[in-house]
């Protein structure tokens, strides 16, 4: 995917909003076998990005990728981000954890983000 991204830069660098979604059709569950480093590549075009929304099936698997890239790198990634909306963020728990820490980091690099629940319907 991320090599299909690059190919089609042009197009991804000017997107301002993705939704990250299981489309609820049966098929390969690609997304369970991608390591953090496979999602950031994914993310690398996405420079101009400034809402990413993502549901519950895939916020726990994209915040611990966001969480892991730190100093100049963790501010490369998706550049111009300001919200990620993950459907039903549990107060207490891991993803909003992870990434509650990437916001931090940014809001540190002077590039602040925030995290928002959403109920994955909108």
């Amino acid at each position: 995917m991320a090599q299909v991204c690059d190919s089609i830069l042009p197009l991804f660098s000017t997107l301002e909003r993705l939704d990250i979604r299981d489309g609820g059709l049966p098929g390969p569950h690609w997304q369970d076998d991608m390591e953090n480093n496979q999602w950031l590549e994914l993310f690398h075009p996405f420079t101009a990005l400034k809402d990413l929304y993502l549901d519950n099936k895939f916020a726990p698997l994209v915040a611990p990728a966001l969480q892991e890239p730190v100093g100049e790198r963790g501010t490369e990634i998706l550049s111009g981000l300001q919200n990620i909306l993950a459907a039903d963020l549990q107060p207490w728990g891991s993803v909003r954890k992870a990434l509650g820490q990437f916001a931090a980091a940014r809001g540190l690099s002077g590039r602040p983000v925030v995290v928002f629940s959403w109920d994955g319907r909108s």
